[in-house]
């Protein structure tokens, strides 16, 4: 079983003043939260619990698979591992849905900020969707974000995070990048989509990409996540403006903070794939 306890008391402990107790509790299990302990025992709750601890046994087909208190909550993991797993992925192409990308970007931030290491997010975004829907049905832009989601997974390292935002829209979160190294999987998504011919029916169906993304190598503790996904945000609304391009901002790290080009394009020697649907 696991234990589920209220996000307000793990804030609680990580909003703390004291800057120690705030580091101490960032490195705790959560376990250490919960306070009821559960120990080997029977079917029934005395068995189960501590004897002098209320609780309310949930059953399914005379198996214990949920067990609740005044303070906490336990639940089967093996009930809900698939419900969880659902939860936190998007539907059609099976990356990681918006929801839980949000809730990743919080936790790596947390981690950069005691670590030092950086975070950079890439928003990407399908040029030019609708007249793909319009002109060959959605089914087949069903079939160009699959597409574009698997290339995304092949151009970033086996550590990022690569999710469905929403539509047509895509997120990346890059670890762990030194100054200029976001550049790489950027050139490497939009070159190997380039290599990659879409046709529908016989008809030949372009699809580009518009990409942003921002950066931040130190300074953690005076920004917010929400700020670095704005900085990207903003990024890919120039790249929109532009011909399928993508701009890039750095903060920290000695950058200078003003929004870059990035030359993403193929070399005349490069050969395309075909996809073909």
């Amino acid at each position: 079983m696991i234990g589920i306890v209220p996000s307000y008391r793990i804030l609680q402990r990580l909003d703390a003043d004291n800057e120690r107790e705030r580091t101490r509790w960032e490195s705790m299990p959560l376990q250490a939260l919960i306070s009821t302990k559960l120990r080997a025992g029977g079917q029934h709750a005395g068995a189960v619990l501590d004897s002098d601890v209320d609780c309310v046994v949930i059953t399914e087909e005379e198996a214990v698979v949920g067990i609740s208190t005044d303070d906490d909550v336990f639940l089967s993991w093996r009930r809900l591992e698939s419900i969880l797993a659902a939860a936190a992925s998007d539907p059609l192409t099976g990356l990681m849905n918006r929801l839980a990308y949000d809730r990743r970007l919080g936790e790596e931030w947390a981690r950069s900020r005691r670590t030092g290491t950086s975070v950079g997010v890439m928003l990407i975004d399908v040029d030019k969707f609708k007249p793909i829907n319009d002109s060959f049905g959605h089914h087949v832009g069903d079939d160009v974000l699959r597409e574009l989601a698997s290339v995304l997974e092949t151009g970033l390292r086996s550590y990022d995070v690569v999710a469905r935002y929403g539509g047509d829209e895509f997120v990346a979160l890059c670890l762990d990048c030194r100054p200029g190294e976001i550049d790489v999987p950027i050139r490497r998504i939009r070159q190997t989509l380039a290599r990659r011919q879409f046709e529908f029916d016989g008809t030949r169906v372009p699809v580009t990409i518009s990409v942003g993304a921002a950066v931040r190598h130190d300074g953690f503790e005076h920004s917010d996540p929400r700020e670095l996904f704005a900085a990207a945000d903003d990024c890919l609304y120039r790249a929109k403006r532009s011909t399928a391009d993508a701009y890039v901002i750095e903060f920290g790290a000695d950058s200078d903070e003003t929004v870059r080009y990035v030359d993403t394009s193929l070399q005349d020697s490069q050969v395309g794939a075909a996809f073909v649907r």
